[in-house]
């Protein structure tokens, strides 16, 4: 009984060091570099299946928080929301336009 209750913890322990850690999450810059009267739309795609639409008029910056820098995708469109299967660029920490 005592032989079985060690191979089992054993077990659990191996389990757990075999999964992987979840990524972190960051805060991110993004902006809208595009020309004066223009509206920039972001479409940010969360792994593994979520999105969200943010949309900022040209010269305006904004923290988007809960994201994982180099997982977490995103798109962007000046004047029109970007398609679903737009081409997307990685999240950077630095700023994202």
């Amino acid at each position: 009984m005592t032989r079985s209750l060690v191979l089992l913890g054993g077990l659990g322990i191996a389990i757990l060091a075999a999964t992987p850690a979840s990524a972190e999450t960051a805060s991110a810059l993004f902006g809208c570099d595009a020309s004066r009267s223009a509206v920039c739309y972001f479409r940010i795609f969360y792994y593994p299946k979520f999105n969200r639409q943010i949309v900022l008029p040209a010269g305006m910056k904004v923290t988007v928080p809960g994201l994982t820098i180099g997982r977490d995708r995103y798109c962007v469109s000046v004047g029109t929301p970007p398609r679903h299967g737009c081409q997307s660029k990685l999240i950077d920490a630095n700023y994202n336009s």
